[in-house]
Parts: C-alpha cells; structure tokens; sequence
C-alpha cells in the first residue's frame, strides 16, 4: 500500500513589462501589466460601465494556496502466486491557474489586436480608408473572472491482472474521474442574455435586446475566462497481451467509455472541429453534454510475427529467407459527437455575438434516426426542424419581448419536416436536440508493415540493414469526419439557416489519408 500527499502551489501570473496606459472616449485604462474587464455586472449604469482596468495579474485571488493532494494506493497478491494481481488507486489533482489559461485571450483582444469594423471601407483599392475614427469602446476586450476557486480533478482506478499462462497476460479495469472548477474559454460572453421560460426552455427576446455590456465589445465581442468547468468519465478498460514467443507478441484492447462537462474549451471557444464556440455561458442546461472528444467504444489490436526461416541449399537463398517481420495495428472506434445547429454563420436568436458559427440548436422529431442517413447524407434532415414553440405562445412585441419572434424562418422550404402538432416555429427560442447528442461516423484502419533485417557479422556483430515497407490504411478504408463547425470543407452541422432555407449537411472531410505506403532502409549498428 502506498499513501502519499503533495502540496503544489503557484503565484499568480504576472507579466515582466507593463503595458502603456490609454484613453478612450474620456475613460482612461491604467499601465499594468494586465488590462482587461474585471466584472460584468450592472454594466448599464453608465456609458463606461465594466470597462477595462489595468491590472497587475489576470485574476485578484490565488486559489492555490491550500493545494494538498492525497494520493492512495495499493497492489495485492490474493492467491500468493504471483499471478494475479489487484490495484486500486486514488489521487487528488490540481489545475493550476497558469499562463496558458490566459494568454490566447490576452494576445487576441486589445490593446494587443484591434478588431474593429468599418462597413463603408473597400479592401484592395489601395486608398486609405477615410473612415478610421470609429468608436474604440466597441473594439475587441477581454473579461476574466477575478476569482476563482480551487480547480480540481479526482481521479480513480481498480484492476484486475491475471497470468494465464503461455506468455498470455489479460487485465479488466475500470477508470474514473470527476473534476471542478476549471477555466472555460469562448469566442464571445457579451450577449443579450436570455431567459428560461416554463415550458418552452431558452428563450431570448424578440424586441430590444441588450447586451450583457453594450458599453464595450460591440459585435466585436468580448472573450471570457471563467471559472465554472466541470466534467466527469467512466469507462470499462480490457486488454489481451502475448508476450513474445516462438516468434509472435500481440495485444487487444478495448475501452468502452463516456465523458460529460460543460465545456471541452479551456483556452478558446472552438478548441475542437465540433466545439461551439460561442456557446451561452450563462446558460448551464445548455452547455451540459458529451465532452467534445467523448468517444464512446475505441478497440486497437497490434501484432508482430518474426517469420519463421525455411532452410535452404543454397547460402543466397538462406540469407533471403531470413529476417523477415510482419506488423500490423488495427484501429476500430465509435464516432465524435456533434451539434446540429440552426443559422450556420448567422444568428437568428438576436445574441449578437461574435463569430462565424451558430450556437442555436435544431429541434429533434421524436421517433426518429437523426444520424440514419446514408453514405456522405449521414444526417437525416427529415428528423430536424427549426426551434419550436408552444402554439399558444403569443407573438412577441415590445410588451411581450419573450413571445414568439414574428416571421420566423420565412424560407423553410415547403418539401421540408412540419412542426410538429400544438407547436410553432420561434427564431428566438433555442432548439431541443442539445449539445453533441448525436455522434458521427466510426473509424476503421488497419497499418501493416513488412520488414527484412540482414545481418553483416563481417562488420559487426551488431550490424544490420533493415528494408521497411509500411502500409498506413492498406485497405483504403474512407474514414468521415463527423459534422462540425470548423470542417475545411465548409460547416455541416447546421441544417437550416436564420430564415428557414436549408443548408448543405453532407459529409465534406475525412479523419484519415488514403492508403499511404512508404519504403525505407535502416542502418543500424
């Protein structure tokens, strides 16, 4: 049995230089060496309201201080024969507030870029643009919660190890871990924040919505590091090992497994291809789901076999014949998972957010296979709708800002899924298909490779050229990404845009190359 405790504590970061104090509009930032938003609360008592302030390190608290972290385990012989063996173990981990964390955010919002727009202005015609004085309050800020709390992460494991014989060894486990606290990064916080209606869900104003800080950011926005991340996996863990003999090693191992936070972005919002990266951080019944790498079953298999040597008259023959090795690796798992979205690059729920990818999310018909499509249509858009409302709820006006936004989705094509029965499409209001419920296509490849190593004892002892002819994909299997909002070929997770007109959803990307083969030789003594 082992017991154990480790402190590890941190300073907060601080920054070697200081950056220039500035004035905008009368409102003056002071030098530090950080200079960002420090609260967004009550942000409308003045036109300068939750500004940014010069700081001496991003966050006002250390919350490291107390990081003491017990550690235990143990291994145990149950028979005494050396051939089975159980482990437990169970650790307490801290994520430290460390530059990282900040420094994507710091380099990406002012004073160090300046994101601004200028609608009047043509790129390419070589004259200066005559507009430039326009209003520095709604360039790009940052905004970090001053302080947070301890982030930690509880990990635990079991095992069970049993010899069985023959040079085969096999082992069943089970894993988990459950953290608190950690940072979560967006492209944007500055919103008009939205209401959770009974019976409807997420609801934002149809009329006169206000972003959370209309003082500063603008449509360039404003990106957050808070401190509210959570997540937790389980998983059942097995795996057949040979070791090697008469000339054969091997392994099998299979992880069935799943992952659920709030967040799978600890430094920017669209950390993976599937992240949305402006999602509504005030919301948490609409950031919970699958982690953004949640990949439910992963199997791998990798075997290597020293070809047994014929023997020969012939000395040349003998020599050939020799030194031959096959391999192999073969990679089986279940698909990443994916939002479907309403409005691609637009924002139908009136946010006014910053960015190119929509976080509004479709409605799911009950009774349907939403990923039963065939071949690159692997989203079955017969199972999607946009956002839908109770018929009764009115219409919205300035009275009513959280009725139904009038002339929602106005080109929803005729051929496309009805609402369903008592219910009404609402632009404003946030779908109920949920963050990454669906998952994507699986993966399938297997590597090969031969080898023929040649001894030359006329050298050395420990001469040898090694020929190497390696398979990646030999069987040229197309493995597709799953739908996402960075593809390179373009977004394909959003099925109908802000007025209703249906959006390409085919699958556009894969996840592996072709068959790849490569020759080498290898000298080694």
């Amino acid at each position: 049995m082992n017991l154990g405790l480790r402190y590890e504590a941190t300073t907060r970061p601080k920054d070697a230089n200081t950056v220039p104090s500035y004035t905008v509009n009368g409102y003056t930032v002071a030098a530090a060496g950080f200079q960002q938003i420090t609260t967004l609360s009550n942000c409308t008592a003045s036109t300068t309201a939750c500004g940014p302030v010069g700081t001496d390190s991003p966050i006002a608290s250390n919350p490291t201080t107390k990081n003491f972290q017990p550690r235990l385990g143990f291994a145990w012989d149950p028979f005494g024969d050396g051939k089975t063996a159980v482990h437990a173990a169970f650790g307490m981990f801290d994520v430290l507030p460390l530059p990282y964390e900040f420094a994507l955010n710091t380099a990406a919002t002012a004073p160090f870029q300046i994101v601004g727009a200028d609608p009047a202005t043509t790129l390419g015609t070589g004259v200066p643009d005559a507009n430039i004085s326009f209003n520095q309050q709604q360039i790009r800020n940052r905004y970090i919660q001053q302080n947070p709390k301890r982030a930690a992460v509880y990990n635990w494991s079991a095992n069970i190890q049993q010899d069985l014989g023959q040079g085969f060894s096999a082992m069943v486990a089970y894993v988990g871990s459950r953290s608190l606290h950690l940072s979560v990064a967006a492209d944007d916080i500055n919103l008009v924040p939205a209401n959770n209606v009974s019976g409807i869900g997420i609801v934002f104003p149809a009329t006169g919505g206000v972003r959370v800080d209309p003082n500063w950011g603008g449509g360039a926005g404003i990106r957050p590091v808070i401190f509210d991340g959570a997540s937790s996996y389980q998983a059942l863990q097995a795996q057949l090992r040979k070791a090697m003999s008469h000339g054969v090693q091997g392994q099998l191992s299979y992880t069935w497994g799943h992952c659920d936070d709030l967040s799978s972005a600890p430094v920017t919002g669209d950390t993976f291809l599937n992240s949305i990266a402006v999602p509504l951080l005030t919301q948490k019944s609409y950031r919970v789901g699958p982690c953004d790498f949640d990949l439910r079953q992963v199997a791998t298999g990798n075997l290597i076999w020293n070809i047994p040597v014929p023997t020969f008259q012939n000395a040349f023959a003998n020599g050939f014949a020799a030194g031959w090795q096959l391999g192999g690796i073969l990679t089986a798992e279940t698909g990443a998972p994916f939002s479907v979205t309403i409005g691609g690059g637009n924002d139908p729920l009136g946010t006014g957010f910053n960015g190119d990818f929509s976080m509004d999310l479709a409605d799911v018909l009950p009774g349907c296979n939403p990923t039963g499509g065939k071949g690159i249509n692997y989203i079955n858009t017969n199972c999607f709708t946009p956002p839908t409302a109770p018929a009764s709820l009115a219409t919205a006006s300035a009275a009513n800002p959280y009725g139904c936004a009038p002339k929602s989705f106005l080109n929803y094509p005729a051929s496309a899924p009805k609402a369903p029965a008592g219910r009404q499409f609402c632009s404003n209001v946030v779908g109920n298909s949920g963050r990454n419920h669906f998952y994507g296509p699986g993966l399938t490849t297997l590597d090969m490779s031969i080898f023929k190593n040649t001894k030359i004892p006329v050298i050395s002892d420990a001469m040898n050229v090694q020929f190497r002819a390696e398979f990646f994909n030999i069987l040229n299997h197309t493995n597709f990404l799953s739908p996402g909002f960075l593809n390179t070929g373009g977004q394909n997770n959003s099925v109908y845009d802000a007025d209703g007109s249906a959006l390409p959803t085919a699958l556009n990307q894969t996840s592996t190359s072709s068959r790849q083969i490569q020759l080498g030789m290898k000298v080694i003594f």
